[in-house]
Formats: structure tokens, sequence, C-alpha cells
């Protein structure tokens, strides 16, 4: 545990509570264990969440999360649910994802949604595209009172950027439309898990090919531990 997480646990102890952007600052710089073994045989859940905005540190909250189980780098099982974030959605966010105060009315809160979530990804690998902001919002709803995630994360986005980074466009649809994978349902939740649990097997397999073994290989070539922990500070 480094210096800063410890000080930042005492100060609660002594009722002083962190400010967001500290929390989220000690919670970003913390990397649950990798598990040993194959890159092709872990168990991930690739997932995707939706949000009222881009700024968690903010005040952004979760509105939905879509999930991905693959064994055997195949889909085997899904996870979906809509999420009440107990204020109203903003008018630009409902352009983007299509979300409003009327799907969101009787929906779990975050707490539940996030405990739902936490009972289907049990014992994987967590994998998200820029998992560097659906790492934030997970842990800001943390913050909020939510459970935290234990898992560790991994990040699609990292892996590609480090196999291609001659290429200037590293979004979902970009990617996307170089492997030749169908988006169906993007800026859904469970759609743009859907593509990237697709998308995850075609990267882990160019890693491979260029000799990377395991889990821990991967974060090393690809820095995508440093890179997620200094993404979220814009977050």
């Amino acid at each position: 545990m480094s210096g800063f997480i410890r000080r930042m646990v005492g100060a609660v102890g002594r009722g002083l509570g962190p400010t967001t952007r500290e929390f989220l600052r000690a919670r970003a710089h913390f990397h649950a264990p990798l598990p040993p073994g194959p890159l092709p045989f872990q168990h991930y859940v690739v997932f995707d969440l939706e949000a009222t905005g881009l700024n968690p540190s903010g005040g952004d909250g979760l509105l939905a999360i879509g999930a991905v189980r693959l064994r055997d780098m195949e889909p085997v099982e899904r996870f979906e649910t809509l999420v009440d974030p107990g204020r109203p959605i903003p008018p630009g966010s409902i352009a983007y994802h299509g979300i409003t105060d009327a799907h969101v009315r009787g929906a779990p809160s975050a707490p539940e949604a996030i405990a739902s979530f936490m009972e289907f990804a049990q014992g994987a690998v967590l994998v998200a595209h820029n998992a560097a902001f659906d790492r934030s919002l997970l842990f800001m709803e943390e913050h909020r009172g939510a459970p935290a995630v234990p898992n560790p994360f991994l990040c699609s986005l990292a892996v590609s950027r480090w196999l291609d980074p001659e290429e200037p466009d590293h979004s979902l649809d970009g990617l996307c439309g170089r492997a030749g994978i169908l988006i169906e349902g993007r800026h859904q939740a469970l759609g743009d898990a859907e593509a990237t649990a697709v998308l995850w097997a075609h990267l882990l397999a160019r890693a491979a090919a260029l000799g990377v073994e395991d889990l821990q290989e991967l974060i090393r070539r690809s820095r995508m531990l440093p890179a997620m922990a200094q993404t979220a500070e814009y977050f």
C-alpha cells in the first residue's frame, strides 16, 4: 500500500473523509493482483458502463451496466441492468445513449446494481475499453456508498495502442471497423460490451503471436497500469 493510500485511510479513521479527487487518485493507483496462467484460459468479464456524463469525480453517476463472461475466449453468460442515478439525466447524455429518466425509474440503485454485477463477475478479470473511465465511475460510486469492486481491471484501449502505435484512431468504432467487428447497439452498455469482448479476443490473439504468454507480460509490455492511473486524473 502506498504512503498516500495509508494517509487517506488514516484520515478516514479520524473522521476526515477524503475529497473525491483524493479518493479517486488513491484508488486509481491501486491494482488488484492478476492471476497467473496463459492468456486464453483466464476468466474474463468484458463490461461497459453508461453514465449521466463524463465527469465521475464531479458528480456524474452510473446509468447502466452491460457485461459478457468469456470462457475459452467465447461468450458464455451476459449481464445487463439499468441504474437509477437518483438525479435527472442531462439532455446531452440522453442524446448520446438514449437512456431517459423514465427508463431508469424503478431500476436498482448504484449500490444494488454494482453488488449484482460483482456477483456475476466473481473471480474474473474485468476488461473494458478505456477502462480508466469505467474504473473511475465505479470508484466514485464506491465513494458514495457502493461496494468496492475487488477484481483486477484491464484495458483493451491500452493493448491496442501498444499493438498499433502508428494508428491515430483507437476508439471502439475505429478498432471494430478495422477488425471487421459489427457493433450492435452502439452506446448501449451490453451492445458495447459484446463488441469489446470480440475485440478483446482479437487483441489477445495478436499479443500471443508476439510472444505474450500471460497477463503480467501483457500489462508490462503495454504499460497498461500507469496509463490507466494517469488517464484517471482527467475524470
